[in-house]
């Protein structure tokens, strides 16, 4: 078997996990059952959430693969799809240039979904939280939560995309919601309610799983990480509360 291409699968491997959202602790078990699946002796994996160190000593062979914030998001699909090639590749069902091949195709192969779709789940995640925390249900506020939400959800993923300033992008989004709570506090009366619109708009940009893998990683012990993850999780609080407050004085 070819070490310098299992190492580079591994890397790839733990590259993609790291890219879209897996924790630290899943990163470094994938990349030691690709190991022990390829009989390397005292294999030693070190990951942080912008780098990976891989080691194989027995074959004196040690490489490393930087990770740029810019390009880490959120895509539980291309986990998914190195989960299981993983698992083909320890069961011996594929062998190591068909595992590096499919590898190499999981950011084109895997699928994503329409913007128009992500904003229609946006809408329904917001209108639904709203119901579920407030346990009020006005059409008035129903109908905003919706317009709000979609508003700020394309605004989100525009910025996201095209520059990707993501602190950025949840602050002009949160602000969108803001504005339209301050123009229509204006126009309309009882049973409108501007925090209860707020409430359910903000959810979809509520970053839930960031917070939910920094606990994860701190429990694990991999503080390092851990703490990173919950800083950044901490910014886009932070972010979604600059914009919201920034027009709150206003109504």
């Amino acid at each position: 078997m070819d070490d310098k291409k299992l190492i580079n699968t591994c890397l790839l491997a733990g590259e993609i996990l790291m890219a879209n959202g897996s924790e630290i602790t899943r990163v470094e078990d994938v990349i030691m059952r690709i190991g022990r699946a390829a009989e390397i002796d005292n294999m030693q994996v070190y990951a942080l959430l912008n780098g990976i160190t891989v080691s194989f000593p027995s074959q004196s062979l040690t490489q490393m693969r930087a990770i740029p914030p810019r390009i880490q998001t959120m895509d539980m699909e291309k986990i998914v799809a190195v989960n299981d090639l993983t698992r083909q590749f320890t069961a011996h069902k594929i062998d190591l240039d068909s595992f590096h091949d499919k590898l190499s195709t999981v950011d084109t192969n895997s699928p994503t979904f329409p913007v128009w779709l992500q904003i229609i789940g946006a809408i329904f995640v917001s209108m639904t939280l709203m119901v579920t925390i407030t346990k009020t249900a006005a059409p008035i506020n129903l109908v905003l939560t919706a317009f709000s939400s979609g508003l700020s959800y394309r605004i989100y993923l525009s910025i996201r995309t095209r520059f990707g300033m993501r602190f950025f992008g949840l602050f002009l989004a949160s602000l969108s919601i803001s504005l339209v709570m301050l123009v229509a506090s204006h126009a309309l009366r009882s049973p409108f309610s501007a925090d209860t619109v707020i409430i359910g708009a903000v959810m979809p940009l509520v970053p839930g799983v960031a917070l939910t893998n920094a606990v994860r990683e701190i429990m694990a012990g991999n503080f390092i990480s851990g703490q990173g993850r919950m800083v950044e999780a901490l910014l886009s609080v932070i972010s979604i509360g600059l914009g919201i407050a920034m027009l709150s004085f206003f109504y």
